[in-house]
């Protein structure tokens, strides 16, 4: 019996490399690709496969909001992540939000075919070369940012009020100000001045998908 996979992924040597694996084991079929997180839910609308693989890196949506979007809306599908990201701290945090696996892109093929025996058996794989001594620094803070959230804090940055910041990405206030303390939660911080802070130093992070 056939497996159907999508996979999200926008380099193309990356599709190609999994997609030749994939074929040639004789145990997935049919492979489709995306390269963009809207196409893949656009596409999950009309068929849901058997497994995905996930980048958590794409141009229009970090895969950190995807993730549990999909498994709310598609809980059975069995939900692999790609990343180059070795920090175990990322890799609990995806798990928390309902992946069944996190693959480094450094994977052979054994590897690869491994991973998805497993997350479709139920069980739960993580690459085995994962850095566990990574503290939490601000930098992989920015990383569980979703694209609004840092959207919020550049804006804030530029001394925008909550009535401006809602005006430019068409939300409310109030909306603004439950984006903030979801901000404040994550990043451990408590007030605007630290915010603001943060916003400086890590600037890149927060332009970077």
């Amino acid at each position: 019996m056939s497996l159907s996979v999508f996979i999200c992924e926008d380099h193309q040597i990356v599709i190609d490399g999994v997609t030749r694996i994939l074929s040639n084991s004789g145990i997935y079929a049919p492979i489709h690709a995306f390269k963009s997180g809207n196409k893949l839910l656009e596409a999950l609308e009309k068929q849901v496969p058997d497994i995905l693989i996930l980048d958590l890196n794409l141009p229009d949506r970090n895969g950190i909001e995807l993730l549990p979007e999909i498994k709310t809306s598609y809980p059975e599908l069995s939900v692999l992540i790609l990343t180059m990201h070795s920090d175990a701290l990322i890799a609990r945090k995806v798990k928390d939000l309902g992946a069944d696996g996190y693959l480094l892109k450094d994977f052979g093929e054994k590897e690869l075919l491994l991973a998805l025996k497993k997350v479709t058996s139920g069980e739960y794989f993580a690459s085995p070369v994962l850095n566990q001594t990574t503290q939490v620094e601000s930098d992989n803070r920015a990383f569980f940012l979703t694209t609004r959230e840092k959207e919020i804090i550049s804006l804030t940055a530029l001394g925008k009020s909550s009535t401006e910041i809602g005006d430019a990405i068409h939300i409310s206030p109030h909306t603004v100000n439950t984006h903030r303390r979801n901000i404040y939660k994550k990043l451990g911080i408590s007030n605007m001045k630290e915010l603001v802070t943060f916003a400086h130093a890590y600037a890149h992070h927060l332009t970077d998908q």
